[in-house]
Parts: C-alpha cells; structure tokens; sequence
C-alpha cells in the first residue's frame, strides 16, 4: 500500500477506480459514527486507500447520476407487424437497442438512454486540500468550492458555456433559498473537474443545518447531492 507521497501523483479518475476496486474486494461498508482516518492520523501518514476513501465515499464526496434520453431516427426497416425491426441475428437473442416507449409504424424514431456517473466534492474542506496537497484558486476565495468529476456538464470550456453553467448551479441549505453559484471554472491537469463557489456571507452553514443540497444540470439532466454538515467534522470542527 503506497502513502499519500506516493499516491499524490494518482489523478481523480485513479482515485475513483481504486475506490471501487478496493471497496468491492473488501465487501467493506464504510461509515461516519467512529473516528475516521482524518481523525486519527497525520495527513502525511494518510494511504492511497484512505485518500480513495476521502475523494469518493466520505461526508465530502457524494456519488451523482443521471440519465439522458436523445430522439434519434429509426433506419431499420419495419416487421410485418408495423414494429421496428430487432436487432442482431434473427433467432439468436442478439443485443437490441434500448427503446423506451416507442413502437408501431407511427414511431419514426427511437430513442438512445446515456446514464452518467459521477462524483461531487466539497473541494474547500480542509481534508480534502491536505489529501490533494493544492491550494484552490484565488477567485475562490471567500467562498465554499464545489467540485464535479466524471460528467461532462458543459460541451465546451468556452467563457458564455461555463457562464450559462454557473447561472444554473445552487447551494440550498434545508428550507433555505437556493444560492446560485458566484463563479465557476473548469480544469483539466487531473481530468476534467468542474469548480463552483459559493459566498461564504450569503449561505452561513453550521453543523447544526440537517442537510445541504448541490445541484447542477447538463442539458435537461439533474445532478443533486446531498451532504449533512454534521457529519462534516475535522478534528472535531465543521470544515466546509
């Protein structure tokens, strides 16, 4: 098992797979009641396992998906019965394409279902920098960092795309009004990772709040997570 030295050179995509490799192998069910790694040990003593465990599956990182469903026009022929014909070889249970909804000759499309998975990051919390051992942005400053990987939000990095993406970013405290995200930028030196702040001053959160909920959108498609600020102890202290 490497130390955190080591794994720093491991970029978020590596994290992820690791994550679910050494999840799945273990069978192991993690939980936030006892005392965590970030609480019992030195960052610098913290294993590629634990920096894993942190990125993806931690009170600071939350797994997101969504679905999206695109027309697309039907070139097969029809059967005799007025229905798109199947694919693969006649008889054999070939793989066919997923139509939700859609038969009979009055359908001259189909539609193609895309599910993308995803992780958002609570990136400002103090953990999660002395794990990635970075400093964030100065346009960040005073603000709480959002970040999301393993979807691609926006088409492209242009300054309007990301503009439009931002303006449909919130923060939402429980019964609270959704705060729309102050700035937004996109990296890409460890994949793609989409950045959103959000002013500490308009959303004071404390451990106290039951839950907070990021959302963003791709397109039609909603992406939410969830987070329990009481669950978002470092050494005994909120870090957010």
């Amino acid at each position: 098992m490497l130390g955190a030295g080591s794994g720093s050179i491991l970029t978020r995509r590596n994290w992820i797979l690791l994550a679910g490799a050494s999840f799945a192998s273990s069978g192991i069910i993690y939980g936030f009641a006892g005392k965590e790694f970030w609480d019992t040990k030195d960052p610098a003593e913290w294993t590629t396992d634990d920096i894993a465990k942190l990125m993806t599956k931690s009170p600071w990182a939350k797994a997101v998906s969504g679905e999206r469903t695109r027309p697309r026009k039907n070139t097969m022929p029809p059967d005799m019965t007025g229905n798109p014909a199947p694919r693969g070889p006649v008889g054999m249970g070939g793989p066919r394409t997923r139509i939700p909804g859609t038969a009979g000759s009055n359908s001259p499309s189909v539609k193609t279902v895309t599910t993308y998975k995803g992780t958002v990051i609570w990136e400002s919390a103090a953990p999660v920098r002395s794990a990635l051992k970075t400093k964030l942005p100065r346009e960040f400053d005073g603000q709480y960092v959002i970040g999301v990987t393993g979807v691609p939000l926006a088409k492209s990095d242009s300054k309007g795309t990301i503009e439009r993406l931002r303006q449909v970013t919130t923060l939402q405290a429980k019964n609270g009004q959704p705060l729309e995200a102050a700035g937004a930028q996109v990296q890409h030196d460890n994949g793609t990772l989409y950045l959103f702040g959000f002013a500490k001053e308009r959303l004071p959160l404390s451990k106290d709040d039951k839950e907070v909920v990021f959302t963003t959108h791709m397109g039609n498609t909603v992406f939410t997570a969830k987070f329990n600020p009481k669950d978002m102890l470092y050494h005994g202290d909120l870090s957010l």
